[in-house]
């Protein structure tokens, strides 16, 4: 049976694709140099954060929400990989042949220096992941979705740590996201290790099996978190600000969130939300 649409989930959801657009378009300033910075709309920093941080980081803490609520009490494992690769796959591969056939004829891309076999990355929806660390035929899509193809892999793991060893398993993933921190050293960023990213995406999940509601007093203990992040401006590393930052957003959001839903706000996240992954 099909569950009813939490209103919450949508309202982040699109908050957060509003962020990524945001942080694309901006993106086309903060790379000249010098940078025109009167041209960038609205910011883009939010809580000592670049926006593009603050958006991904609340895109992977409501997808693990999103995937407990779906999957709290039972998870076929051939049904949630059917419908995982269905989602990302021929849409993905799809742009992919447009954009690919656009760069060839029009822009006359060379690609003879990358090794044909790289071409499986591609395929496989990592190209963009590994594109910093060997070459691939990477022209559409983000890091991110590489990231988040592993967290559906790991995704079966983390729900039964959720709902039978919540406690070993949240202090498990805390110690590998330190360590991965501290000690991990190659090309690949940290930020968009799967590893790092999956306090959050675990947060989601444990608010939606234990929680699922934020009450006053939690909202504004974050609101002040978000607050002294702003004003005080940490110079500590961005990851784990990042980590924290995008957690109490979360709160702060989902407790929002019943003061401004409506038909008017649900048609309009509910779209966005929907669509996240094709404007993405």
């Amino acid at each position: 049976m099909k569950r009813e649409r939490i209103f919450y989930l949508d309202f982040i959801r699109a908050l957060a694709v509003i962020l990524i657009l945001l942080t694309h378009y901006n993106a086309l300033f903060l790379y000249m140099d010098p940078q025109p910075l009167d041209k960038v709309v609205i910011t883009y920093r939010i809580c000592n954060l670049y926006i593009g941080d603050f958006g991904v980081s609340l895109f992977f803490i409501i997808s693990g929400a999103a995937l407990m609520y779906v999957y709290e009490n039972s998870c076929n494992l051939a049904k949630f990989y059917k419908k995982r690769f269905v989602a990302i796959y021929p849409m993905f591969w799809i742009t992919y042949i447009i954009a690919f056939v656009i760069q060839k004829l029009v822009y006359h891309a060379d690609y003879s220096g990358i090794p044909k076999q790289n071409i499986l990355y591609t395929i496989f929806g990592f190209d963009s992941y590994y594109a910093a660390v060997k070459p691939t035929f990477f022209i559409i899509g983000e890091w991110f979705l590489g990231c988040i193809i592993l967290v559906y892999i790991l995704f079966p793991l983390l729900r039964w740590g959720a709902n039978k060893h919540p406690g070993t398993f949240s202090a498990a993933i805390i110690l590998v996201y330190l360590l991965s921190i501290v000690c991990y050293q190659t090309g690949l960023s940290k930020a968009e290790l799967v590893t790092v990213r999956l306090p959050e995406v675990f947060f989601g999940m444990l608010y939606m099996k234990y929680f699922k509601k934020t009450n006053w007093k939690v909202a504004l203990g974050a609101l002040a978190v978000l607050i002294a992040n702003t004003i005080l401006s940490p110079a500590f590393n961005s990851n784990i600000q990042t980590t924290y930052v995008g957690v109490a957003t979360f709160l702060v959001l989902t407790f929002i969130a019943k003061f401004v839903d409506c038909k008017v706000s649900r048609a309009i996240c509910s779209f966005l939300s929907k669509y996240s992954y094709a404007i993405f």
